[in-house]
This record gives structure tokens, C-alpha cells and sequence, in this order.
């Protein structure tokens, strides 16, 4: 936060994004971790390969309560780093229409984001799936357009390849779960992507975070 000289308070981008974005990520990252570290007793077979985040949200007792709501408290948080970050590309150059697109269509997400986590499949199946494309489908639009024009900025690169990977990962995620509803492929084939979406999604919002923070005021 800064003052001005007429006394009217004002907020430093830079700073906001950091502060905002370390909070948000590490909430999900140890959201997730304390939920699946509650799933465990119960699931000893555990991992990665087998098991989606979705699972974990849909178990009864701590483990549906520490994803579910964790996830719940983060969707609009992550909302708000996006805000900040494209606020920070208008800053280095970005134009007006770019930040409003991406706003747009990371908002579809968010709402997605909130269906598939506040419904559980076993709930409400119907409004579950009507959440999984509004998520995948602005995500995997939104994350190359800002890759794209962080390219075309030459921010560090970790920045747009970050945003690229996500893309990737969630894309590959949808396409492999399709798949698997069609008989084409086994269930064990998509979840992994899912994690690698998830922790990609994190060291997204932990790099922009301090990188875009960096010379700013």
C-alpha cells in the first residue's frame, strides 16, 4: 500500500501480486497435502498414477472437507492473481483488450473451478460435468494467449513456459478422461496429468509472483 499526496490511499500492483500469490499457492499446495494425507489411512494404495484430485474431494469426512474447501477459498484467490498479473503485463505493455480477455475467460474457470468443487460428482453428477469444461476449457484458452504475450514482452522466460505447461497438461488431462468415458483408454491414464497440472498450476502463480513483482513500485 502507498499514500499520495492528497492523502487518497492507493495499492502497489507489484506488491499486491506477490503478497496475494504466495498466499494463494501455498494454500493450495498445503490444502491439498493435509487432504491427502487424510485420504491415506483409509487409501493406503495411494498415488498419483491412480488417483485424481477429484477423488480425494469426493471422500467423505477430512478429506472432502480440507480439498473442497480449501479449493473453494482458493478459486477466487487465484482469480485474483490472475487479476494482478495481467495488471502487471498492462504495466510492461499489454493492451487493454488482452487483459480484458483473459479476465473474462480466467472467470469462466473460476466458475468452473467452483461447480466441480462445490457439487462432488457423487452429489450432483449433472452440475459436476457442466464445471469440467467452463474449468478446462478457459483454462487451456487463457494460459497460452498469456504465454503468448509474455513471449512477445520477453519477461523471463520461465514465465510464458510455465503458462504453456499448464495449458499442456490439462489439455492432455481432458482429452485422456474423454477417452476414458469412451472405452478407449484405462482410468489409471489421466490422472497423473492432473497432478501435473496442479503443481504446475502452483509453480505458475509462486513464479509469477515474484517475477512480475520484481521492479515494481
Amino acid at each position: 500500500m502507498k499514500t499520495t499526496n492528497n492523502n487518497q490511499t492507493t495499492f502497489s500492483v507489484p506488491a499486491s501480486l506477490k503478497i496475494v500469490g504466495v498466499f494463494g499457492a501455498s494454500l493450495g499446495l498445503i490444502g491439498t497435502l493435509l487432504a491427502t494425507l487424510a485420504y491415506l489411512p483409509a487409501h493406503p494404495d495411494f498415488s498419483m498414477f491412480t488417483t485424481y484430485l477429484s477423488d480425494i474431494g469426493d471422500t467423505p469426512g477430512w478429506p472432502q472437507v480440507l480439498f473442497n474447501s480449501t479449493t473453494l477459498i482458493g478459486a477466487p484467490i487465484r482469480y485474483l492473481i490472475v487479476i494482478l498479473a495481467v495488471l502487471r503485463l498492462s504495466h510492461l505493455g499489454a493492451g487493454h483488450k488482452f487483459v480484458n480477455a483473459i479476465l473474462i475467460l480466467s472467470a469462466i474457470s473460476t466458475v468452473g473451478t467452483i461447480l466441480m468443487t462445490a457439487v462432488p460428482f457423487s452429489v450432483g453428477p449433472t452440475i459436476h460435468k457442466i464445471g469440467i469444461p467452463l474449468y478446462f476449457f478457459g483454462l487451456v484458452i487463457w494460459q497460452p494467449i498469456v504465454g503468448v504475450k509474455e513471449w512477445e514482452l520477453k519477461v523471463p522466460r520461465i514465465l510464458p513456459v510455465l503458462s504453456f505447461l499448464v495449458a499442456v497438461a490439462f489439455l492432455v488431462f481432458f482429452i485422456l478422461v474423454m477417452f476414458y468415458e469412451a472405452g478407449v483408454v484405462a482410468r489409471t491414464a489421466a490422472p497423473i496429468w492432473q497432478w501435473m497440472g496442479f503443481f504446475i498450476s502452483i509453480a505458475w502463480a509462486y513464479a509469477h509472483s515474484f517475477v512480475l513483482s520484481e521492479g515494481g513500485e
